[in-house]
C-alpha cells in the first residue's frame, strides 16, 4: 500500500490516464453518442461527490480546488459553447485560461484552512468578485475579442491549440510547479492540486477538441474522489506521526495470516526518561527514527506502530530462525545511529532560524536503543496469542538489560 502512496505513482497515474483517454478518444465518443447529456452532467456528479468527501474528511483545500473546477466547468458550459471566433467568446476563453490556473496555483501554496473559517468566507467572496470582474471586462471591452486573434503577443498555432503560445508556456510552468511540490511533499493536498492543475490546463490547451472539457473534468472528479478515499484510508490505517501503518492496520493484517509467520514487538528503551529530559518534540524525532529504520528492515518485514513507543514487525512466511538476523541487524542499526538533538536555543521565527543555520550545533549526538521480543505461529493457535507471547518476550528483553532480543521460549 505504501507503493501506491508514493509520489511517483501519484504523479504518474493521472498522466497515464490522460494518455489512455487520448488514445481511446474516438471509440469512446462513438460509444457514448446516445448519452451526450450524461457526458455533460458527469463532471457535476463526480465533482460534487469529491466536494462532499472533502467536507466529510475536513480537507478544506481539496474542497476549494473542487469548487474552482466546478466554477470553471460551469463557465465552459454556459459561456464557451459558441465558436471562439464568435462574439466575445475568445475573450471569455482567455480570461478563463488565466483565472482558473491562478486560483489553483493559490491553492497549492496556501495553508490548509476550514471552509467555515474567515478564510473560507474570503475564498467564496474572492471567487464571486472574480466572476463579476470578468463579466465587467467582457461587457466593457467585448468588442476587442476579435482583434485579440491578431494580436502579435498572442500568437497561436491554431492546428495545435486556440491558446496563445505565451499562455501555454506559462501554464506548462504551473504544471511543473505542481509536480515539484508533489514530489517534494507528497501530501494528499499536493496530489489534489496536481490533478486539478493538470486536468484544467489540458482542457484549456486542447479546448478545440469536442467534449474535451466534459471528459477531462470527469476524469478529474474520479481522481479527486480516489484522492479522498486514499485520505480516509490514511486517516484510518496510517500513523500520523511516524507515517507507517498503525495498530488498526495491524489488527486487520492479523486476520489474514497464513500458517507460518513471526511477530516481533519492539520498544524504545528508557523512552519516558528521554522524553522528560529532552522534550516531546525530540521524543517524536526518536519515534520517527525508529519507524524509519523499521520500514527499511530486511526480510520482507511489515512495520506497524502499536502504540506509544511500542512497535510491531510482521514477517510473513518466516520462522523465528529466519527472522533473527534481520531483527539483530535492525537493533544494531538503531543503536549505532547518532541522533542529533534539537537545538533548544533555535529561534521559533523561521527567518532568524535560517540566519543561524550556518553555525555548527553545539549539541552532541546521542544514541538510542531498543528491546525486541519475538514469537512465531508454531507457538500459539491464534495471531493474537502469538502477539501476546512476543510482548512477554519483550519484557524478558528489558529485564535482561535492554538493547537485546529475546524469544518467547
Amino acid at each position: 500500500m505504501g507503493f501506491l502512496r508514493s509520489s511517483v505513482v501519484r504523479m504518474g497515474t493521472p498522466i497515464v490516464l490522460l494518455l489512455l483517454l487520448a488514445a481511446s478518444y474516438q471509440p469512446l465518443i462513438a460509444s457514448l453518442a446516445p448519452y451526450y447529456n450524461l457526458i455533460y452532467a458527469a463532471p457535476y456528479f463526480l465533482l460534487f461527490t469529491a466536494l462532499l468527501l472533502s467536507h466529510l474528511f475536513k480537507s478544506a483545500r481539496v474542497g476549494m480546488m473542487v469548487v474552482i473546477l466546478l466554477v470553471g466547468y460551469t463557465v465552459i458550459l454556459t459561456r464557451l459553447q459558441s465558436p471562439l471566433n464568435h462574439g466575445t467568446t475568445y475573450m471569455e476563453y482567455l480570461l478563463l485560461t488565466v483565472a482558473l490556473p491562478i486560483n489553483l496555483l493559490y491553492m497549492i501554496i496556501v495553508r490548509d484552512q476550514k471552509l467555515t473559517s474567515r478564510f473560507g468566507l474570503f475564498f467564496f467572496l474572492a471567487i464571486g468578485m472574480e466572476i463579476g470582474w470578468c463579466a465587467l471586462l467582457v461587457q466593457q471591452f467585448g468588442e476587442l475579442s476579435i482583434s485579440l486573434h491578431q494580436h502579435p503577443v498572442l500568437v497561436r498555432v491554431t492546428s495545435v491549440s486556440p491558446m496563445p503560445l505565451l499562455l501555454i508556456v506559462l501554464l506548462s510552468i504551473l504544471v511543473c510547479v505542481s509536480i515539484i511540490r508533489l514530489l517534494r511533499k507528497n501530501s494528499i493536498e499536493d496530489h489534489a492540486a496536481f490533478v486539478s492543475v493538470l486536468c484544467g490546463v489540458t482542457t484549456l490547451v486542447f479546448f478545440n477538441v469536442p467534449f474535451i472539457s466534459s471528459l477531462i473534468f470527469s476524469l478529474a472528479g474520479v481522481l479527486l474522489i480516489a484522492n479522498q478515499v486514499s485520505l480516509s484510508h490514511q486517516l484510518a490505517f496510517i500513523d500520523g506521526l511516524t507515517e507507517i501503518a498503525g495498530r488498526r492496520a495491524l489488527e486487520d493484517e492479523l486476520k489474514h495470516l497464513g500458517r507460518q509467520y513471526t511477530l516481533a514487538m519492539l520498544d524504545v528503551d528508557h523512552f519516558k526518561k528521554f522524553n522528560d529530559k529532552y522534550g516531546h518534540e525530540t521524543g517524536d524525532d526518536v519515534l520517527k527514527l525508529v519507524a524509519k529504520h523499521m520500514a527499511h528492515c530486511e526480510g520482507g518485514a511489515s512495520a506497524f506502530r502499536y502504540g506509544g513507543e511500542e512497535f510491531t514487525l510482521l514477517f510473513k512466511g518466516k520462522t523465528t530462525e529466519h527472522c533473527l538476523p534481520f531483527l539483530d541487524a535492525l537493533r544494531e542499526d538503531i543503536a549505532n545511529y547518532p541522533l542529533v538533538l534539537r537545538d533548544a536555543s533555535r529561534p521559533h521565527d523561521d527567518k532568524q532560524g535560517r540566519q543561524k543555520r550556518g553555525y555548527a550545533s553545539q549539541n552532541k549526538p546521542v544514541n538510542i536503543t531498543v528491546s525486541i521480543g519475538y514469537a512465531d505461529a508454531s507457538q500459539a493457535d491464534t495471531p493474537d496469542e502469538v502477539l501476546q507471547l512476543a510482548d512477554k518476550a519483550l519484557y524478558k528483553a528489558k529485564e535482561a538489560g535492554r538493547n537485546c532480543i529475546k524469544g518467547s521460549v
